[in-house]
């Protein structure tokens, strides 16, 4: 190595660790608006203002009547790893607080300009006290009540490169809604406001329980519908609030812990409250549940995980025992299932005593999440938009896992090349649209799946996985035409929805208006809904679930091709909201007419989320399988 090349050991100056610091974080604005509320929390705060300009890069500002400061604590509040919040490092073992790690305000104030005003008691005395990218002013004195308002001002200023990657203005004000939306559940004795960009957009006084704060945040009706779960041992005590399984989704919009009041994700909890449930609904549904979890401290490591997102608990195995058995009795007892419809498979499930077969369900789930890990590993996992994998719950035959993953390597084959199997095979062609499938006989499958005959085989087709697709290259004929054929209906449609799904329902309206939907904002939580697209399955009484499903589909879209396009990804979850579901039964000439407009598709052999639409079985296989080749 040359001279030139050679690099030497040095010290990096104070201004460059804590922008580093700064970047562990301060992730985007509703990073900082998570750290500052904590604190607040922390302070003892019965009531906290919030208000944003600019998505949070302008303004963000924070008022509380918590307990405030004095002027040698604010002096020492923009220090790097200066908290009140622990002594030693015993105290990191026993984490009691919101807030422990000492470097939420000095990083915040290393990219941005930052103003505290505080006072700790009631003589309308205070401090103020100001940073501008780390640079501190002289503390002076004020007029202020007793409480604490930090103001954040010009996000990034002296970070351009970050602020170049953060999203769109929407993107980061919706986080900050859903990232106060969840934040809130837990401190019903809190009067929360927010404002963003001048607008009331969430305002929750002051309740006596958990589930009344729930019903503030998604409406009177769906609290209504939850059932209350609830469980105690020795090392801790569980309230769970979970909905009823008729109001199960795909998409659930609500699955949401809390451990101490902090909102964490733990896979134990996740999967103990998916395992006990699934007996109740089908498969493919969840259910939406709110979990608050009081634990011993020392039980918890709470500092595993960069933003304090993720928590590891000292008996995982313990803790998925608790959970499930808490969930498990509570629902049955609610909804009262008879004895005689538990199956065989169900009355083996772990009973309020059996800890064996719990601790056996909860082996299986970890031997499940290390075999989707490994597959996932390995690249078989072709669709970045399939999240189920990461929670997948029953076990999966390794061999049938492959398969599975060469089937979906082949049609994703399929797709780039436009050419499919079915099409490839001149011996056995699939009837055309309009000329054959009306003439062939097709039986519907538990209401999911619809099969038909041909000549060398049989035909099984996902109707859901089907109509999505038909859907899908419609709407987007239908944006691109700028209109679609609507419906009056009689009487509006009148719902509520949480402030992040209004917000993303509002700002998509010119599509939603596009392809036959009238949306109004009806005030408060409420929207209305006045006309609905002309063709298709959905009724009066389907379009609020459509509606909901469409908004969450928008919210959770991981497809980056489809991120890309607004339209794409539009006429995807209008297509996944307003497809024929599971469930539904449909006559002779429902079925043919949807095969006739399948394979009328430009693609008929995938949905727009990657999962195929149909399989096809050979006679030659059904031959194999009974043995008789």
């Amino acid at each position: 190595m040359t001279s030139e090349n050679t690099r030497h050991i040095q010290v990096l100056p104070p201004s460059v660790v804590e922008k580093i610091a700064a970047g562990e974080v301060v992730e985007r604005p509703a990073s900082v608006v998570k750290e500052l509320v904590e604190n607040s929390l922390d302070a003892g705060a019965t009531r906290i203002e919030i208000q944003i300009e600019d998505a949070g890069f302008s303004l963000i500002k924070i008022s509380d009547n918590g307990h405030g400061m004095g002027s040698e604590d604010l002096q020492k509040s923009l220090l790097p790893h200066a908290t009140s919040k622990i002594e030693d490092a015993d105290d990191l073992f026993a984490i009691a607080s919101m807030g422990f790690r000492g470097e939420a305000l000095a990083s915040i104030s290393a990219v941005s300009r930052v103003t505290i005003t505080t006072s700790d008691t009631n003589h309308g005395e205070g401090y103020s006290l100001s940073s501008e990218g780390g640079t501190l002013s002289e503390i002076i004195p004020v007029q202020q009540t007793r409480g604490t308002t930090i103001t954040c001002k010009d996000l990034f200023f002296n970070v351009p490169a970050r602020k170049k990657f953060m999203k769109s203005r929407r993107a980061e004000r919706m986080a900050i809604t859903r990232m106060l939306e969840q934040l809130v559940i837990p401190f019903p004795a809190v009067h929360f406001t927010y404002y963003a960009e001048g607008k009331s957009v969430l305002d929750v006084p002051e309740v006596a329980s958990p589930h009344e704060r729930i019903a503030q945040i998604t409406g009177t009706e769906f609290a209504k519908k939850l059932i209350r779960c609830s469980g105690e041992n020795g090392d801790m005590s569980a309230t769970i609030y979970i909905s009823d399984p008729q109001e199960a989704r795909p998409r659930p919009p609500y699955q949401s812990l809390y451990v101490n009041l902090r909102s964490v994700e733990n896979d134990s909890v996740l999967y103990a409250i998916r395992e006990a449930f699934s007996r109740f609904i089908a498969s493919n549904l969840r259910p939406c549940w709110f979990c608050i979890l009081d634990v011993d401290p020392a039980k918890v490591d709470v500092n595993i995980h960069p933003t304090k997102q993720k928590i590891k608990f000292d008996d995982e195995r313990g803790l998925f025992s608790f959970i499930y058995k808490s969930v498990h009795g509570s629902i049955a007892g609610a909804i009262d299932i008879a004895p005689e419809l538990v199956t065989e498979e169900e009355s083996e499930s772990p009973s309020g005593n059996d800890e064996s077969s719990a601790t056996s369900l909860y082996q299986k789930q970890q031997a499940s999440a290390a075999s989707v890990q490994e597959e996932s590993e390995k690249g078989l996992n072709l669709f970045g938009n399939i999240s189920a994998s990461k929670h997948k719950t029953k076990s999966v035959d390794q061999h049938e896992a492959e398969q599975t993953a060469l089937s979906f390597m082949a049609l994703a084959k399929e797709q780039k090349s436009g050419l499919s199997e079915l099409e490839q095979n001149h011996d056995d062609p699939l009837p055309t649209p309009n000329e054959g499938w009306a003439l062939l006989p097709c039986y519907q499958i538990h209401r999911m799946y619809i099969l038909a005959p041909i000549k060398q085989g049989i035909v099984i087709i996902d109707q859901h996985a089907a109509h999505e697709r038909i859907l899908y290259e419609e709407a987007l004929e239908d944006l691109k035409k700028g209109k679609s054929e609507s419906q009056r209906l009689l009487f509006p449609i009148i719902f509520d929805m949480i402030p992040v799904e209004k917000e993303v329902l509002l700002a998509s309206r010119d599509y939603f208006n596009t392809l036959g939907f009238d949306v109004q904002d009806f005030g408060g939580k409420s929207v209305a809904v006045s006309s609905m697209p002309a063709t298709g399955f959905l009724t009066s009484s389907t379009i609020e679930e459509a509606i909901r499903e469409m908004v969450t589909s928008l919210l959770e879209e991981k497809d980056k091709e489809l991120l890309s396009n607004p339209e794409k990804r539009f006429a995807a979850s209008f297509a996944c909201g307003a497809a024929i579901k599971f469930g539904k039964e449909l006559k002779k000439e429902e079925m043919h007419t949807l095969i006739n407009s399948l394979f009328a598709a430009q693609n008929p052999y995938i949905c727009p989320h990657g999962r195929p639409t149909l399989i096809r079985i050979t006679l030659d296989e059904l031959t194999r399988r009974f043995l008789r080749s």
